[in-house]
């Protein structure tokens, strides 16, 4: 028998319903570039509405890109940088050789290791040297501001399971240098969402952290039942 009802995947098309009210407040965040916090458990939707909204944002402006990562695997700074890196260029590049122009283009002190799959249309893999990163932590940082300002973009960056930056080495002073950069970002917003509430709660409403009042809060309510039988 099939189900009525999309499991563990993005929801898209007539899978996706209920949620206007956000998707409506979500996609004038993103072409207004304005920072986002989600927060909802696991399942609630969360990455299904970033999507949503993603689409919806860059069909009304041109100019705009949305690049999407995921911590949930990443437990370290090194992979962070690496994983940014890699998003933004692949997000800003209509094609590999491009992606592979402005990885080496828009670093002054950084030396980007690339590699490209067999398949041209693969995404361009970005990695770095970690001991010449910790001294260079900024290139990485302010990449998608300089894209942006260099190919005349709008840029939102969502970054999924943000919470997990709470189980790097040095938390703290990683969140601090992450806000001194994105704060002065006048062309890329970011819209950071994560399922565990009180850490996410922890980081975005603490007045002694530094990601505190970084954007506007969006709690995720479970879907009304009327939606769900229709």
């Amino acid at each position: 028998m099939e189900t009525s009802f999309t499991y563990g995947k993005i929801a898209t098309n007539k899978n996706f319903i209920d949620r206007e009210k956000e998707t409506t407040n979500l996609v004038w965040n993103f072409v207004s570039l304005s920072n986002t916090i989600i927060i909802a458990p696991r399942g609630w939707g969360k990455s299904s509405l970033v999507n949503k909204a993603a689409k919806l944002a860059m069909e009304q402006d041109s100019k705009l890109r949305v690049c999407h990562i995921d911590l949930f695997n990443v437990r370290n700074e090194d992979h962070f940088y690496s994983l940014l890196a890699q998003k933004v260029i692949a997000a800003t590049s209509t094609k590999w050789e491009e992606a592979v122009e402005s990885a080496k283009s828009f670093f002054s002190h950084l030396v980007p290791k690339i590699s490209i799959g067999s398949d041209p249309t693969n995404e361009v893999s970005i990695d770095f040297d970690w001991e010449t990163v910790k001294q260079n932590p900024d290139e990485v940082l302010d990449l998608a501001e300089k894209i942006a300002q260099k190919k005349g973009l709008k840029i939102v960056i969502c970054v999924d399971e943000f919470q997990n930056i709470a189980e790097f080495t040095v938390p703290d002073y990683f969140q601090k240098k992450l806000r001194s950069h994105w704060q002065q970002h006048q062309s890329v917003a970011y819209c950071l969402y994560g399922s565990k509430r009180h850490m996410m709660m922890e980081v975005f409403t603490n007045s002694s952290k530094p990601f505190y009042m970084f954007g506007n809060l969006m709690f995720l309510n479970k879907i009304d039942r009327p939606y769900l039988a229709r």
